[in-house]
C-alpha cells in the first residue's frame, strides 16, 4: 500500500465517527454478553457440535446420534490427541468430505500446524470451522481498532507466509492458518498491508528481514501484526545490520541488488519502492552517523504492535520496546491451527476471556492429568489461579481434543474464564525429580534479565551428566549476546537463584549437593540462526511458525550445537561428585 497522508486522514474519521462504533456494538459487545452467559452459551454450542457432527463418518463410529446430554458425550467419545483423528483427516485429504462434516461442507483449505519438533499436522480448515474462527478474530481486531483508532487509514504491517504450500492427495490446498486469515480478510483491511503477497516467496532469511523493511520504510506502521515475537526482533536485525543499504535505497527508489530475492518477483516488489525519498534517507542517514547504526524506532512509531506476550514463545516480547520503541502491545490470544481459544481485550496482558461461542470446552486440572480417571471439569467450574489442560470440540471435526497445553485461570469475564497460556504439557525436563518446566525456566531467566540489566533473544536451557559431575542444567547462548563471560556469568548465577527461590524440590536438590551450578555454555555467532533455518527446512514450513524452546530434555543436546567454550557459575570443584 501506497501511505497517503489525506486519504488516511480521511479514512480515520469514517472509521473513528461510523465504522467502529456500529462493528463495536455488533461484534464486541455481543461477545461481551455472550461471555456473561457462557455456561448457557457453552451447552447451545455442544448441542450445535453434536447435529453438525452426527452424519459424519466420525460421528456414526462413536455414535454422535445418540448424544442427548454431556454425561452421554464424554460417555461416547474419548478424550484424545491427533493421531486418533489422523484416519478421518486423512479421508478428508483425499477427497471424502463426509469422513469428518456434513455432506456438502465446504473445505477451503488444509492447516499445517507450527509444531516444532516432527512432522507438522494438517487439519482440514472447513468453511463452518472458518465462520467461528474468523469471528473471534474480528473481535479481537474491533477491540483493538477502538482502543487505538490512530491505526486506521495507516499502513499494516502483517507478517505471514505462502497461501499454497503443496496440495493433499485429494486436491486440497495445504496453507496455515495466518496466511488463510489473510486470503479471507475483508478488502477493505487487506488493501491496507504494507507488504505485496510476494514477499512471502523469499526464501533467503536476510533477503526476507531486508526487503520487509525496505518495503515498510515507505512510509509509517499504524498495525504491525505476528504470533512471534522473534521475527519483529529478526527484522530489527535487519534494519541494524543492513543500514547503510536502506538508507541508499531510500534515497535512490532502488531494492539492493545483493540480496537473493527470486528472478521472477524482484520487479513487482521494485516497483513497491521505486519512489525515491531523498528527504527519508538524508534524516537516517544523520542517525546513522550518529548512532553509529539504525534501529526500527528511528524508522516507525506503530500505534499498536501486536504478538504474543505470554508463554515460553512470548518471552522475547520483553526485548521488543527496546528497538521498535514504547509503542503499546497486544497479546494475540491462545491460537493454533484447530482454533482460536482467547480473546485478549487490553493491551499489555497475555491472557484473555475464553472464545465460549466459538468451540466447546473441557478442563483436566494438571494433578489429575496422570489419573486413569481424571477429573473433568466445564469452563465455568475453573477455580481462579489453578492450572488446567484444555480440551475442546470445534466445528472442525475435533471432538475432544487434547492439543497439549496448560492454562492458567486468572479470573473471569462474566461467566467465561479469562485464561493464561503457560506451556505445551510435555515442556518439562526432570534430572533428580526437581522437574523443572519451559515456563519457570522462562520466568526465571526474565528475572535474571532484570537483576543484571542483560536481555537475551535466545537461550536454550539443557540438561547435562557428565562422568564425576554432578548432574546440572547448561545455559546455552550465543557469544555475540554474551560477550562479557563474567556479565553472562552474573545472568546465569540470578536464574539459578530465581529457580531455587521460585521451585522448591530445584532449591532443595541445589541445596543438598544433588544437582550442581548450571553452566554457561557460549556459542558460535549465528548458531541460532542455524538452527531456525534447519528446523524450518526440514518441516517444510515458514519462519512464521518456528517456536524457540528455552527448555529441552535431550542429554546429548550440547553436542549438536557448536560451543565456543564452557564457563561453570559455582565454586571450584563445588560441582564434583563425592569420591
Amino acid at each position: 500500500m501506497a501511505y497517503r497522508p489525506v486519504r488516511s486522514w480521511i479514512a480515520n474519521r469514517i472509521a473513528r465517527y461510523a465504522v467502529l462504533p456500529l462493528l463495536h456494538r455488533r461484534q464486541a459487545l455481543q461477545f461481551e454478553h455472550r461471555c456473561r452467559s457462557a455456561r448457557r452459551v457453552q451447552t447451545d454450542l455442544l448441542a450445535k457440535l453434536v447435529r453438525f457432527g452426527g452424519d459424519s463418518a466420525l460421528g456414526q463410529d462413536f455414535g454422535l446420534h445418540k448424544v442427548r446430554t454431556l454425561e452421554e458425550f464424554r460417555r461416547q467419545l474419548p478424550i484424545a490427541g491427533y493421531d486418533h483423528f489422523v484416519p478421518y483427516i486423512d479421508r478428508v485429504a483425499d477427497g471424502e468430505t463426509t469422513a469428518l462434516f456434513p455432506a456438502n461442507e465446504e473445505i477451503l483449505t488444509f492447516v499445517q500446524t507450527s509444531a516444532t519438533t516432527g512432522k507438522p499436522k494438517l487439519f482440514p480448515a472447513n468453511r463452518t470451522w472458518f465462520q467461528y474462527y474468523q469471528r473471534g478474530w474480528d473481535v479481537w481486531g474491533v477491540q483493538a481498532f477502538t482502543d487505538h483508532p490512530d491505526m486506521f487509514g495507516l499502513p499494516i504491517l502483517q507478517l505471514s507466509t505462502s497461501w499454497k504450500l503443496g496440495t493433499t492427495a485429494g486436491g486440497h490446498n495445504i496453507s496455515v492458518s495466518s496466511a488463510l486469515i489473510e486470503r479471507y480478510q475483508s478488502h477493505f483491511v487487506r488493501k491496507h498491508y504494507a507488504l505485496p503477497p510476494q514477499v512471502t516467496q523469499i526464501k533467503d532469511s536476510n533477503a526476507r528481514g531486508y526487503t520487509i523493511a525496505r518495503i515498510a520504510a515507505m512510509g509509517p506502521i499504524g498495525l504491525m501484526s505476528t504470533v512471534t515475537p522473534s521475527l519483529f526482533l529478526r527484522i530489527a536485525d535487519c534494519v541494524r545490520e543492513f543500514g547503510p543499504q536502506l538508507v541508499h535505497d531510500l534515497e535512490h527508489g532502488t531494492l539492493d541488488r545483493g540480496f537473493d530475492i527470486p528472478a521472477e518477483i524482484r520487479p513487482i516488489l521494485e516497483r513497491h519502492v521505486a519512489r525515491p525519498m531523498p528527504r527519508r534517507a538524508a534524516e537516517l542517514a544523520q542517525i546513522l552517523k550518529s548512532q553509529g547504526k539504525l534501529l526500527p524506532r528511528d524508522l516507525w512509531s506503530p500505534k499498536l504492535i501486536s504478538c504474543w506476550l505470554g508463554g515460553t514463545a512470548g518471552l522475547q516480547s520483553a526485548r521488543i520496546p527496546d528497538v521498535w520503541g514504547p509503542s503499546p502491545m497486544r497479546d494475540q490470544g491462545l491460537l493454533s491451527s484447530e482454533g482460536r481459544h482467547t480473546l485478549p481485550l487490553a493491551d499489555g496482558v497475555p491472557f484473555g476471556p475464553l472464545t465460549v461461542d466459538a468451540n466447546y470446552y473441557e478442563f483436566i486440572p494438571v494433578g489429575e492429568a496422570e489419573s486413569a480417571h481424571p477429573v473433568v471439569l466445564e469452563a465455568h467450574e475453573l477455580e481462579e489461579g489453578h492450572d488446567y489442560h484444555i480440551i475442546f470440540s470445534t466445528f472442525g471435526g475435533l471432538y475432544r481434543y487434547d492439543i497439549g497445553d496448560i492454562v492458567r485461570c486468572r479470573g473471569w469475564y462474566g461467566e467465561a474464564p479469562v485464561l493464561e497460556f503457560l506451556q505445551k504439557a510435555g515442556g518439562y525436563c526432570d534430572l533428580e525429580g526437581e522437574k523443572l518446566s519451559a515456563h519457570t525456566v522462562c520466568a526465571a531467566m526474565a528475572a535474571a534479565e532484570t537483576t543484571t540489566g542483560l536481555s537475551l533473544k535466545h537461550f536454550t536451557v539443557a540438561p547435562l551428566r557428565r562422568p564425576n559431575e554432578l548432574p546440572r542444567y547448561a545455559v546455552l547462548i550465543e557469544q555475540t549476546e554474551a560477550p562479557d563471560v563474567e556479565r553472562a556469568l552474573q545472568l546465569v548465577r540470578a536464574f539459578d537463584q530465581e529457580l531455587r527461590r521460585t521451585v522448591l524440590i530445584y532449591g532443595n536438590t541445589r541445596n543438598n549437593r544433588i544437582l550442581g551450578a548450571p553452566l554457561l555454555v557460549r556459542l558460535a555467532a549465528g548458531s541460532w540462526r542455524r538452527l531456525i533455518d534447519s528446523e524450518v527446512q526440514g518441516r517444510g514450513a515458514n519462519e512464521t511458525q518456528y517456536k524457540h524452546k528455552p527448555l529441552v530434555s535431550d542429554l546429548h543436546y550440547l553436542n549438536k550445537m557448536t560451543v565456543v567454550d564452557i564457563h561453570d557459575s559455582g565454586a571450584p570443584g563445588g560441582n564434583q561428585r563425592a569420591a
